[in-house]
């Protein structure tokens, strides 16, 4: 067997183990998805000698041995141990990780989340910072006459402030995985990273304040107004014509139109709609008055005004709405929901939003943490007695919605 094919064995191996041993904290669908990016990662260094993290082999295998030295209290590594790192729990310590991997972190964040991966950041120094976010009407100018002084238009702009906030992932490894600092293991750990991390911004930037404890707000829960308010501080309504009082009510064509003209053009430039998958389902399959399916099959017209991609979600596009990219998010209410997060396929909910991410900043705070735990129920298991140790991640971050009027929200109508 060639060393090639040896690698591969062992790296396959790997992931079915770490995919075992992390399902039932996580979830399936979740260790799958983790596996998904680590493979991504590993064909990405064979076809361009590098991925999406920046890190090298050695960054890597340093990040995986602070892993390692977490599980294993070993000291004498480069990190240093500071429990004060900790505020809540002084006498476990914890590691600064480098900017380098906090980084690493958040660019495969930014492969697998919808937000994240189309949201202007920010870098804060402070626990605070004011974004500024224009919010007066657009600007036209005056013409002058003859001798005469023109008229000076009055700038305004708002204060969007991104206020920090602590995120923590926490998830078990065996003894038996981090026993070696390989790149193996660094992949995964970062992957775990960055999967929670776009799924917890997705999850405020869409749902956020659903929630108590939930520290942003989110989309769907903004205040909103069935006009495109001035002050910028509301995002717009659109209600669905009467009658249409559950979430397939939605028509493509009449509703996403009219959605689309409530945008100004200036942020028309990188807008999109955005469903949960099963709202999606729905929508694809949609005819038109004669009874023929709006979406274009092989052998028809093409260019149609609804497309479907394959494979899409929340970084790919899912299709096309008269030439819009469609995302799904798992996070948006779904086809039947039932007072999920606040929000229910029922009359007069929010559902879809058709906006531009880049309307949202996030604050990137820097710092990110690792801590461990060698006791503790950890999913309903005590950790002490599977011969496991918990591994938590903390970061401090922020996320602010600079411009509310570049976002549409549709609900579904009160009749």
């Amino acid at each position: 067997m060639e060393k090639k094919e040896i690698k591969d064995v062992i790296e396959s191996a790997f992931d079915e183990v770490m995919q075992e041993k992390l399902a039932p904290f996580i979830g399936q669908e979740v260790s799958m998805q983790t596996q998904k990016i680590v493979e991504t990662l590993r064909e990405q260094r064979k076809t361009y000698g590098k991925d999406m993290t920046g890190l090298s082999e050695k960054m890597k295998k340093d990040f995986a041995s602070v892993a390692k030295a977490v599980a294993t209290k070993n000291f004498d590594i480069d990190a240093k141990a500071n429990e004060a790192l900790i505020e809540e729990q002084d006498n476990r310590g914890g590691y600064l990780v480098s900017r380098e991997i906090s980084n690493a972190i958040l660019r495969i964040a930014a492969s697998v989340g919808t937000i994240l991966s189309q949201a202007v950041q920010w870098e804060m120094n402070g626990d605070e910072l004011a974004v500024p976010n224009y919010t007066g009407a657009f600007l036209k100018g005056s013409y002058l006459s003859v001798d005469s002084a023109g008229s000076v238009t009055g700038v305004t702009f708002g204060a969007a402030q991104l206020i920090a906030k602590k995120w923590q992932l926490a998830f078990v490894v065996g003894n038996d995985l981090i026993a070696d600092a390989s790149v193996n293991l660094a992949d995964w750990l970062l992957a775990l990273g960055g999967e929670a991390l776009a799924n917890m911004i997705d999850y405020q930037g869409f749902v956020g304040g659903a929630n108590s404890g939930d520290p942003f707000l989110g989309v769907l829960n903004y205040p909103s107004t069935t006009t495109v308010d001035e002050t910028g501080k509301q995002v717009t309504s659109y209600v669905l014509p009467s009658g249409s009082t559950t979430f397939q009510k939605f028509a493509v064509l009449e509703d996403a139109s009219a959605m689309i003209a409530c945008l100004e053009e200036s942020i028309l430039d990188g807008a999109s709609f955005n469903f949960n998958r099963t709202v999606w389902a729905k929508l694809r399959v949609q005819k038109d008055g004669a009874g023929n399916y709006i979406l274009p099959y092989a052998g028809q017209a093409q260019g149609s005004v609804l497309s479907n991609l394959p494979n899409g979600g929340p970084i790919k596009p899912a299709g096309e709405i008269l030439g819009y990219p469609v995302f799904t998010n798992r996070h948006l209410p779904a086809v039947g929901a039932s007072s999920v997060n606040g929000f229910s396929d029922a009359a007069s909910n929010p559902f879809a939003i058709f906006g531009n991410m880049k309307a949202f900043a996030f604050g990137d705070k820097g710092e990110m943490r690792v801590s461990q735990f060698e006791s503790g129920s950890f999913g309903g298991k005590e950790i002490a007695l599977a011969d496991q140790r918990g591994i938590v991640y903390k970061h401090r971050h922020a996320m602010t919605l600079a411009i509310p009027r570049a976002m549409v929200v549709a609900k579904t109508s009160a009749s």
